[in-house]
């Protein structure tokens, strides 16, 4: 790994306070802000953890992605899957394939198709247009007019904002993954 996460040793006050701030839902990562877990911490999380003041405004951006987002838990998982595969981010792929059968928001089948270079009639309209916004941030960085219009007869203004920032917070998080070589632990 290019950047170590950081060790238990090298834990100081202020990052046990960022780590007591995650609530239960991050407990699947192996964090509940209890030290009795702290050889659990996973590297995804632990490596931000050597820049502090960037784990502070970081990690509750991500929690917002993941969890408290306007768009259904299942849109999230499948927009987080098909940037994954899109920008070839074998962690996030790993993980999130994983978490999104495990908690029945996708089947193993609709993982594949997510993973497909064509979008599958299998989905309907306003899940094909999702995997297509992603398809065409990843080619232009933009989404056209034309999909924007098509996604807003499904998504309202404030989905629209959590779509955008979903796809670019986790072309983020994939890039700081892939940089630090954080390993794919199946």
């Amino acid at each position: 790994m290019r950047f170590p996460p950081i060790g238990h040793e090298q834990w100081t006050d202020d990052v046990r306070d960022i780590l007591a701030s995650f609530s239960v839902p991050f407990s699947e990562f192996g964090l509940n802000g209890d030290e009795s877990e702290k050889d659990q911490l996973s590297p995804i999380l632990s490596t931000v953890l050597q820049n502090p003041a960037l784990a502070r405004v970081y990690f509750p951006f991500a929690k917002y992605l993941l969890r408290e987002s306007s768009l259904q838990p299942r849109h999230t998982r499948m927009i987080i899957l098909r940037v994954a595969w899109c920008w070839q981010f074998d962690l996030e792929w790993t993980q999130h394939s994983m978490m999104a059968v495990r908690d029945n928001l996708l089947t193993e089948n609709e993982v594949g198709r997510i993973a497909a270079t064509e979008i599958s009639d299998h989905w309907g309209a306003e899940e094909r247009l999702l995997l297509t916004a992603v398809d065409h941030m990843r080619r232009q960085s933009d989404i056209p007019d034309a999909i924007w219009q098509q996604l807003a007869v499904h998504f309202d203004q404030r989905q629209l904002a959590d779509l955008t920032f979903t796809i670019g917070g986790y072309v983020l998080a994939g890039m700081y993954m892939n940089a630090f070589r954080i390993p794919v632990n199946r």
